[in-house]
């Protein structure tokens, strides 16, 4: 029985078996067997499983932000670091230092919220997105001490 080929090629247009295609290279996309007549099982998603996904991607946008954030301070002590290390004039050393102890001291703010507010909403920390280049223990040793005199000069707890 010659039945009509009613829908597209799937290799030719999903480009499956290719690195650009469905199943490739950074695609999370699946595919299943697809009957004609068999009712969708997708179809029936409730309203409140839409508002929890919904939800869950604001955390997740959340948790971006507070990562986003942590970068760009690192990158501030960074240079506030390099600053420190090759300044000549003792005066402006001494007042790069004071920067430099704020920013770790906020560094240290940032991480600890950033913290709580994953185990607030049953997120996993994702370390990985929080490294920029450059940052090792060393300068992660270098920030904690300057947070430290920061917090002792300013009589924080």
């Amino acid at each position: 029985m010659n039945k009509k080929h009613t829908y597209p090629d799937f290799i030719e247009n999903c480009h499956y078996g290719e690195a650009d295609g469905i199943c490739g290279v950074n695609c999370r996309h699946h595919f299943s067997v697809w009957v004609e007549g068999m009712p969708n099982p997708y179809a029936e998603l409730s309203a409140q499983d839409k508002a929890d996904k919904g939800k869950q991607y604001e955390k997740e946008q959340r948790q971006r932000t507070y990562e986003r954030r942590i970068r760009k301070t690192k990158r501030e002590v960074l240079g506030l670091q390099a600053a420190v290390d090759n300044c000549k004039d003792e005066q402006a050393r001494f007042a790069l230092q004071q920067d430099l102890d704020r920013k770790s001291y906020l560094l240290q703010k940032q991480n600890t919220a950033y913290k709580d507010y994953c185990k607030q909403n049953d997120l996993r920390e994702l370390q990985d997105r929080l490294m920029i280049a450059k940052w090792n223990r060393q300068n992660a040793a270098k920030a904690r001490g300057a947070a430290k005199r920061y917090k002792t000069a300013k009589g924080i707890d």
